[in-house]
Order: C-alpha cells, then structure tokens, then sequence
C-alpha cells in the first residue's frame, strides 16, 4: 500500500527541522510527504526538499489559510496514499513507526482497521495519584497505564500510555493518528474551533470508530514535544474545552436523563479545576476563559 505523510504547520521552522530526519530514516519511507503551512513566509520549503532529496520522498508543499482542520484537509485533497499519517509539527519518529503501524493496518478484524495510532515515549498530563482521580470521577481527559481505555459521555478520553500489546481504542489523537484512505470517501475534519481547535481529533475518529476499528499499538513510538511556539494558553484552552464538550454531547450523545447528568457533571468538574486554578495560581483571566467558553454554547443554541 502507499504511504503519505501529512502535517499541518503554522510558524514553527524548528520543529520540522527536527522532524524531518526521523522521517527520512524510517525502515518503511512514505512514497509522498505533503506539508500544509499556513505560517509566515520562510525557508522552510527549501530545507525540506533538501533534507529529502536523497529518500525518492515526494514533497508536496502547500500554502493555507489558518485552521488546524482546515490545513488537514487541504492535506487530503492532495494525498495519494493508500495510507495517510497525520502528525503535528512537534513530533519525532522512532525508525520503526510507519513500519509498525502498517504492520496493523494488515490486521484482520471486524470492522476493518481504519485508524492506528502509536504510542507517546513520554507522555503528558495527570497519570497517576490524586489528580487522575480527579479527573477520571469528572470524566475527563488523562492518561493511564491500565489497559482500559474510555470515551466518555462529553468527549472527554482516557489515553493509554503504555499498552502491552496490540489493543482496539475508541478514539485516537491528533499528533499521532493514521488512516485508510478509504474513510475519507465519507469524512472530513471539521473546524468548529479556531485556529486549534482542541479536541477535532475525538470529534474525527469518534465518527470513524462508528464503521471501522482504531488499534493503538505499543510497538510504534513518537516523542511529541509539545513546542510552546502558537500554542494557546490555559483560559482560552479552557473556553475551548467548554464548547468542544458541549459540541460533541450535542452532536454525538443522546440525551438520556443519565447522559445528561454525565455530561453536567464533567463540566462541574472543569469548573471546580479551573476555578481552583484560578485561586491557587491567582489568575483571574481563567474567568474570561469560562465566559468566552458559556459565550460559544449559548451561541451555538441561538443559531441551531
């Protein structure tokens, strides 16, 4: 099958400096690397062509208007690829990654395999003590190693940080996400936030898992950075947080008395984090965060 990589990127040269040679040193090279930038004018297209020029990679570059989906599916107007990976800017590839990640999509299983991801080598966020307590009681966003992976009722997801083997999930996330080129004869991403749009990786493979499987495999590794350049901070990822729960219970869940109930509880639950960070770190912008977030619901409800 035929391979393309895709990457969105938005002003950060670094980063896909320090990409690229992981890509060029995969045990299985992509036939075709399509970069989709929407950031200021640089050299950036130049210092890939020549950090390629020896693989026979095909590099298609792209100029974009900004939006983390937007740029992806600009991507995928232009993919050839039986096969498409989508990674951020941000991360590095172990040599073996596509490889392995191949090796899955060859995996015979019902529904068929129409995304993989890999596994973080050091990934972030609440793991374990107190606070993924927390987090999982509210049903939101953390990690585990445990293998019991979760959607829950407002898009909130349990990661796996380290599973054992080969498992099914019912989700994937962005950095690190692969496809069957077959699921976009139906699908496309969808920019229902700005600019980042926190959580379009659920929305995406939460529509995906309803007609294939999504395996996550432990033997695929990336380091995903995490680079500080463009990335928001905390009151508006919290806004965005807000809207994107309530843009997935509204869209995807049905509204049982239970699932309503679940969904009002994980936003307690964001509340009392954000307002409890807001004391202890004493930043009152957390506030307009909250605001800005309620703004876009409401909005939202107005428009429907």
């Amino acid at each position: 099958m035929s391979i393309t990589v895709a990457i969105p990127t938005l002003n950060r040269p670094g980063d896909m400096a320090a990409f690229m040679p992981t890509l060029a040193k995969q045990t299985l090279l992509p036939d075709q690397f399509i970069v989709v930038d929407a950031g200021d004018p640089s050299e950036l297209q130049a210092v890939m062509k020549e950090m390629l020029g020896h693989t026979g990679i095909e590099l298609v570059y792209l100029r974009s208007e900004r939006g983390l989906c937007t740029q992806r599916n600009v991507a995928l107007d232009h993919a050839t690829g039986d096969i498409i990976f989508f990674f951020d800017d941000d991360v590095e590839l172990e040599p073996t990654y596509i490889e392995k990640i191949m090796e899955c999509f060859a995996m015979e299983m019902t529904p068929p395999v129409g995304c993989v991801q890999g596994t973080l080598i050091d990934p972030p966020g609440t793991i374990g003590g107190w606070k993924s307590k927390v987090y999982r009681s509210f049903g939101l966003t953390h990690w585990t190693h445990e293998q019991d992976p979760a959607l829950y009722t407002a898009g909130g997801v349990r990661f796996l940080t380290d599973p054992k083997s080969i498992i099914a999930v019912p989700v994937a996330q962005g950095c690190r996400m692969a496809f069957r080129a077959e699921v976009f004869e139906k699908e496309r991403f969808v920019q229902f936030l700005p600019g980042y749009c926190q959580n379009e990786d659920v929305d995406i493979t939460f529509r995906v898992s309803q007609n294939w499987t999504i395996l996550q495999t432990p033997h695929a590794k990336l380091l995903h950075k995490e680079s500080p350049v463009q990335r928001i901070q905390y009151p508006a990822q919290l806004g965005q947080q807000i809207y994107a729960h309530y843009y997935f219970f509204t869209r995807y869940r049905e509204k049982t008395p239970v699932n309503v109930a679940h969904y009002a509880w994980s936003h307690s639950g964001l509340m009392v984090m954000a307002l409890g960070r807001a004391i202890i770190k004493a930043q009152p912008e957390v506030l307009g965060g909250i605001k800005d977030g309620y703004k876009r619901c409401i909005d939202d409800l107005v428009s429907a």
